[in-house]
Parts: C-alpha cells; structure tokens; sequence
C-alpha cells in the first residue's frame, strides 16, 4: 500500500464537498477541513474574550455588593485581577499565534490542508 493509494482513503457517510462519498472532490477535503479548524480557533478566541469579560463584570457587581465586608471585597478583588490575567493570556495567545503564522507564512483565518493530487 503506497501514500498515494492511503491519499485516496475516504469517508462514504462525509459528503462529496467534505472529500467524502462515493465520488469525492479530493480538492475540497482540505479546503473545508481547513476552515473546520480556523473557525474552531475563532471560537475558542471569541469564547476565551467572553468567559474573560463576564468574569471581570462578575467580580465587578461583587465589589460593588461587599458592603464594606472585607471578606468579600477579597473575593471580588481575586476575580478581577483573575480576568485580567485571563484577558492578557488569550491576548498574548492570540499575538504569538498571528506571528507565528505570519513567520511560517500560514493564514489562521483561512487555513487550507494540501491534499495529494493524482
């Protein structure tokens, strides 16, 4: 069993534009797996900026819920700098990414996997 004969494997329940089927688009397979991810990576960013941005808003409503307690004003100040520490990390993630491709010439945005040809 050679590599090309391996490039040629497919999946009969993906459809033919997923590089599946009885008769697949060998060009498409790649093309749709590589928007796959990239729109995977996006969310994940988009969700990581969410998670981070009510975390901060959560601790927020809880400093201003404390009443002078100091207990809870610790609580409130651990979740604020916990965001801010979160938002720095997605952000940094998000800069070493974008560099790294930029570096490597890959196009997070628009990735694209190759494909054997025949």
């Amino acid at each position: 069993m050679t590599l090309h004969t391996l490039a040629q494997i497919t999946n009969p329940v993906l459809p033919p534009s997923l590089g599946g089927g009885s008769n697949p688009d060998v060009n498409q397979g790649g093309a749709s797996l590589g928007k796959l991810i990239s729109n995977l990576v996006g969310a994940l960013f988009i969700a990581g900026f969410l998670l981070t941005f009510m975390q901060l808003i959560i601790g927020g409503i809880q400093w201003i819920t404390a009443g002078g307690d100091k207990q809870a004003l610790e609580k409130a100040r651990t979740g604020i700098t916990n965001a801010i520490m979160g938002l720095v990390i997605v952000a940094a993630t998000y800069a070493v990414m974008t560099l790294v491709g930029q570096f490597f010439g890959i196009e997070i945005t628009n990735l694209t996997i190759p494909s054997f040809n025949q």
